[in-house]
This record gives structure tokens, C-alpha cells and sequence, in this order.
């Protein structure tokens, strides 16, 4: 029987951080519905998302495929959007924070699927027919 351990935000956890590239001890820093969502790494001090062990294992399985991505994202579109209900895309508003979700709307791009996280203000997005940076809790003076 495997015990889950339950954790709170302050709490210290082991994971791989994206940015350092190598497991690293992390500090909680949001949760939802006691599941932990985002995490702040203690070595580059990077706020990214949780991804937990198991989507961890597929990362780590589809770095490789990552680079076809960049190269051919209308193959692997079929494979990101295969998953995903119409309810996951959210309309995309550069002033919103879309780090917790899956997929947005674009006016001109259509449905994009998120791939990465790239800072507090920057998203990585797979569209259709491309791949582009777009920008996240943009302020507006």
C-alpha cells in the first residue's frame, strides 16, 4: 500500500526543475485541493509548476520528441489536443496568468495547447500551424 504524503505551501519537496535542468529541492509555494501545484526552486529560485512525478516520467520521455515539436507541430498537434475538452481552452487575454492551464483561444492562432512555462510572463504555445512566445500577465501603465 502506498501512502500519499500530503503537503502544504512552505513545505520543502524534491523535484526536477526545468530551468536547472537536475532534481532539486523545491519550496511549496501554491496548492489546490491538497494536490500541489506550483514550486519555487531553492537553487535557481524560478517559480514553475508542480509536475509530480508521474507527468515528470512522461517529460522525461518526450524530451526528445520536444525538438520534433519545434520542427513539425502539425504532427504532434493530434497528439496535445487528443486529450483535451473544449472546456481547457480559455479565451487569452495578455494581462491573465495562464500558468495553471492547459490550452487558450487566440483570436488570430485559434487553440494553442501550453507547453511550457517560461517565467512569470512569458508562455511557450502550440498552435495548429505553429509555434509561438506569448505573453502573460502582461500590466498595462
Amino acid at each position: 500500500m502506498t501512502v500519499k504524503k500530503i503537503y502544504a505551501v512552505g513545505d520543502e519537496i524534491f523535484t526536477e526543475c526545468g530551468k536547472c535542468k537536475s532534481e532539486m529541492h523545491h519550496i511549496v509555494t501554491a496548492m489546490k485541493d491538497d494536490e500541489v501545484k506550483k514550486v519555487m526552486c531553492k537553487g535557481c529560485n524560478t517559480t514553475h509548476l508542480y509536475r509530480g512525478k508521474k507527468k515528470k516520467a512522461k517529460a522525461t520521455d518526450a524530451a526528445g520528441p520536444k525538438k520534433v515539436k519545434r520542427r513539425s507541430s502539425k504532427k504532434d498537434w493530434g497528439k496535445l489536443t487528443a486529450e483535451m475538452v473544449e472546456e481547457e481552452f480559455v479565451a487569452y487575454d495578455m494581462r491573465h496568468d495562464f500558468s495553471e492551464q492547459r490550452g487558450i483561444k487566440h483570436n488570430k492562432f485559434g487553440n494553442g495547447v501550453i507547453t511550457k512555462v517560461l517565467g512569470d510572463t512569458q508562455l511557450e504555445v502550440v498552435f495548429k500551424d505553429s509555434i509561438k512566445i506569448l505573453v502573460q500577465n502582461y500590466e498595462m501603465n
